[in-house]
């Protein structure tokens, strides 16, 4: 099964699966992300919306969320939960490796996506230089340690898949260019900022 088959399959029961992403796991993690009134954020791999009400209570309604998916499954779900919040966000089916996200923002967030992509270093340099406002900030997070993840990717994906530890993804990125940061490591979450 590829990997769009198996969210599309999930979709249904993830939310009441993903028992991470608690309201205050994800208010911590966007902490560190400095969302601000009127800012226009990118929600890259937003399954089935986690991050949307809690974006939107950060931005307020003159803000924008582009939430991006390549699963019709996930997307679908999300749509469906958030049809009626503000600001009311703008759905895309694409895969952001391959297809062009179009406009700026400020900040880009990929929660929970980042051990899924296929060229990671090159995604990242491609939305930085296209999609990244000048103050911008790609933050790469998520509402757990390393260790979690990649016990679950052990299990139901491949050993591509394994996520380093924050600090050495920073260095990684560092060697190629990025000015990446920790913004926060432990036990309960993961958070690395890209800036312009």
């Amino acid at each position: 099964m590829d990997e769009r088959s198996f969210f599309d399959k999930l979709a249904p029961t993830w939310d009441e699966n993903e028992v991470l992403s608690t309201p205050d796991k994800v208010r911590f993690v966007l902490d560190y992300i400095d969302l601000k009134p009127g800012h226009k954020v990118l929600d890259l791999g937003t399954g089935t919306g986690v991050l949307i009400p809690y974006i939107a209570e950060r931005i307020g309604p003159e803000g924008k969320i582009t939430a991006v998916d390549y699963s019709e499954g996930m997307l679908s779900r999300a749509k469906e939960k958030y049809k009626d919040i503000l600001p009311p966000p703008e759905f895309m089916s694409l895969d952001f490796e391959t297809e062009t996200i179009p406009g700026t923002f400020d900040r880009i967030i990929l929660y929970c996506v980042y051990p899924h992509l296929h060229e990671p270093v090159e995604t990242l340099r491609w939305l930085r230089s296209v999609n990244l406002d000048e103050n911008g900030i790609i933050t790469i997070a998520f509402p757990s340690s390393p260790d979690f993840i990649n016990n679950i990717h052990r299990e139901k994906h491949s050993e591509s898949d394994i996520l380093p530890c924050a600090q050495k993804l920073a260095d990684e990125l560092r060697e190629y260019g990025f000015d990446a940061v920790v913004a926060h490591a432990d036990e309960g979450s993961y958070i690395v900022n890209i800036r312009k």
